[in-house]
């Protein structure tokens, strides 16, 4: 009797849940980044360059990857498929503004549907460049339980975060190597 109860009392607290557990996954994230707003616009937006500060990459470095369309223009898609942590998907330029605004739509195929949006805003500031990420993702029943128990937010946090810091990096490296060239 008890193997009975404990199963329906996990979906009555599973449906429960779903009430108060978020429909969808808000994180911004924000760096400053000490070089021009167009290094910073533009390792954003070209798509090749989206390997040098991938956190993703860093998880999954065998990951293959492939970009179609015209890179740095709405339209470039970077497609991968994970090895390691068996993901595929696609991410797409769908807005560019100036060298200050850029959307990113997903889609993310396995091993789970999504479609989050990264939208970046670069402001200049202090000398540099001010980042500000914003990431939205749904997350419909049942996800949306499983996202609040399993700290999903967090650790989207945590991986945007790790992002930006290897935007940083890579920026700032590059801005280097252009005033020497300069």
């Amino acid at each position: 009797m008890i193997i009975s109860i404990v199963p329906g009392l996990m979906l009555i607290v599973g449906v429960i849940l779903s009430f108060f557990a978020p429909k969808k996954i808000s994180v911004q994230s924000v760096n400053f980044v000490n070089a021009s707003r167009q290094q910073v616009f533009d390792q954003i937006r070209f798509m090749k360059n989206f390997p040098n500060w991938s956190p993703f990459l860093i998880q999954d470095p065998q990951q293959k990857f492939s970009i179609s369309g015209i890179d740095g223009q709405v339209g470039a898609t970077f497609s991968w498929e994970g090895v390691g942590e068996k993901s595929k998907g696609s991410q797409t330029v769908v807005y560019l503004s100036g060298n200050d605004n850029l959307t990113i739509q997903c889609n993310i195929t396995e091993p789970f549907q999504s479609s989050p949006v990264f939208a970046y805003t670069l402001t200049d500031k202090n000398g540099g460049v001010e980042i500000i990420q914003d990431f939205e993702a749904p997350m419909p029943f049942p996800s949306n339980v499983f996202g609040l128990l399993f700290g999903v937010k967090n650790r989207m946090a945590l991986t945007n975060q790790q992002g930006l810091e290897l935007l940083k990096k890579v920026a700032e490296q590059s801005e280097t190597a252009m005033s020497v060239i300069k």
